[in-house]
């Protein structure tokens, strides 16, 4: 633009020289051609918006150079920075909660064409083999399967992505065969990272994409974390190639990604558009800090006339022949003739920190759709009206992460698992294939939020239940709790409270 610009100028001033009047000509209609296409100000090129620096890449030729150091930059920041550390946490223990997002088996009766009582037996069978095989749920025998749901989740948010594999082995004291592998990003990788176009196949960061762009198949990487080090685990054959669908259409591989553009083959970092004012706030805090240190450690050093008293009167400490040369709080030193020191003025106390802080942290949560006060866990300013608000607002981030785990990993891991439970007669159905769809039809319930003021919120969910906007499903499902489990407490509990008081007229007990 700028070669270009000198060019146009040269011209303009030679064309002046011959002809003033076709300069003029020139100009005139340059500006005017200026004004037609910058309609917009934010695309117009000038002394303010010269250094905007654009790129018109696609959604893989932004991402996948940069994905790595994105990635980095992330596990870095969630290892040693305290807001990082916080809004993560924040994220993932609102979004999964310390129980999980649980099922609830939905079957339909009326889809099967059995009586609603033999409906309901199949519903608990499929609920009981899902409780058995949640706590094998992890092939390495580490996680349940609530714990998995927190690890994945985390990794989209710090990776951009989570990739989990469907494994079939028998294991001692596992009910099932099937188990979930989840591994770190990073070992999706085409071998020597060549990514290319072979064939009718696209290969574009360990992916293989088919004629619309869908995955048709991942490079594994088998023989460990690519970062492993000493720990890596030598192997012949060091990547696998896994079909993306078997030959029946289930997956075979999970891809779970933090998609922003269309097209996109790798999930981006949730924290990418903050890790420079992470980083800025970090720099900040630091600069402070040193400044506050340097500021409490303002020593008196006194000078003398007599060389003799002030070299016996000395004590330096040396390292190595080499003076130790540092201030401390309330430090008084002796110099010898001819020395002198001069000080650097750390000026005055940050007054502005804590609005600094603030601002940056609010920056942050904006970017990631969270309040600020579950960025910096803050609710010293916080009044109910506020509070509800912000939670309301954070709560639709939640609840769209929410879907994203539950469509993505918990259905079609519910689906596996009772497709194999039915295969090993616990599921009381016949024609399972023709069926399937609706056999590991469930419903899931994500855990409670709490409320901000339990009376006024209880009698709204009455006032709802009563005018019909409303059932005790949905507002029991919104505290995290399966409305039959609640219906069922109750009658448990109130067939034992009649068992207890309740009299016996014909022996003459009294109630």
């Amino acid at each position: 633009m700028k070669i270009r610009e000198r060019l146009a100028s040269i011209i303009d001033r030679a064309i002046e020289i011959v002809s003033p009047t076709t300069a003029l000509e020139r100009s005139a209609a340059r500006k005017a051609t200026e004004e037609f296409s910058n309609a917009f100000q934010g695309a117009r090129y000038n002394r303010i918006s010269n250094n905007w620096e654009v790129t018109s890449g696609s959604a893989d030729y932004d991402l996948l150079p940069d994905l790595p150091t994105l990635r980095e930059r992330s596990r870095e920041l969630l290892r040693n920075d305290c807001h990082a550390a916080s809004v993560v946490s924040s994220l993932v223990d609102n979004t999964v909660g310390p129980t999980g997002i649980r099922p609830q088996s939905a079957i339909r009766a009326e889809i099967l064409g059995v009586s609603e009582e033999e409906a309901a037996e199949i519903r608990r069978a499929c609920e009981v083999a899902w409780e058995r095989w949640v706590d094998h749920a992890d092939i390495s025998r580490r996680e349940n399967f609530y714990e998995i749901q927190r690890m994945v989740l985390r990794s989209i948010v710090v990776n951009g992505e989570s990739i989990i594999l469907p494994v079939r082995k028998d294991r001692i004291s596992s009910p099932y065969s099937f188990a979930l592998e989840v591994i770190e990003p990073d070992r999706l990788e085409y071998p020597g990272n060549l990514d290319s176009v072979a064939g009718r196949f696209n290969r574009r960061s360990g992916v293989e994409l088919g004629k619309y762009g869908n995955p048709v198949a991942y490079w594994i990487r088998t023989n460990g974390h690519p970062g492993d080090g000493i720990y890596e685990r030598p192997a012949n054959n060091k990547h696998r190639r896994i079909q993306a669908l078997d030959s029946e259409g289930n997956p075979q591989i999970l891809h779970i990604m933090n998609s922003t553009r269309p097209g996109q083959t790798r999930g981006e970092p949730m924290l990418a558009p903050c890790l420079q004012t992470f980083k800025d706030l970090a720099s900040f805090t630091e600069a402070v800090l040193v400044r506050e240190r340097v500021s409490a450690c303002f020593s008196m050093f006194i000078q003398r006339d007599d060389p003799y008293n002030a070299a016996v009167n000395r004590s330096d400490e040396t390292v190595n022949s080499q003076r130790i040369q540092e201030i401390e709080p309330g430090m008084v030193s002796y110099l010898a003739p001819g020395e002198n020191v001069t000080f650097g003025n750390p000026g005055p106390s940050s007054a502005g920190y804590d609005s600094f802080v603030m601002r940056h942290l609010r920056s942050i949560g904006a970017a990631l759709g969270l309040p600020y006060e579950l960025v910096a866990k803050d609710f010293s300013q916080t009044n109910y009206s506020s509070a509800r608000a912000a939670l309301l607002e954070s709560r639709r981030v939640f609840g769209r992460w929410q879907n994203t785990l539950i469509n993505h990993l918990c259905k079609p891991t519910y689906s596996m698992v009772i497709e194999e439970a039915w295969l090993r007669g616990e599921i009381p159905v016949r024609d399972f294939e023709r069926l399937k769809s609706e056999i590991t039809r469930s419903r899931w319930v994500p855990p409670s939020y709490g409320w901000v003021d339990p009376k006024k919120e209880v009698e709204a969910a009455q006032l709802a239940i009563d005018a019909g906007l409303s059932s005790l499903a949905i507002e029991a499902a919104a505290q995290g709790r399966d409305w039959e489990q609640v219906l069922e407490q109750k009658a448990r509990e109130e067939a034992r409270r009649k068992e207890l008081f309740d009299a016996d007229p014909e022996s003459g007990d009294e109630s």
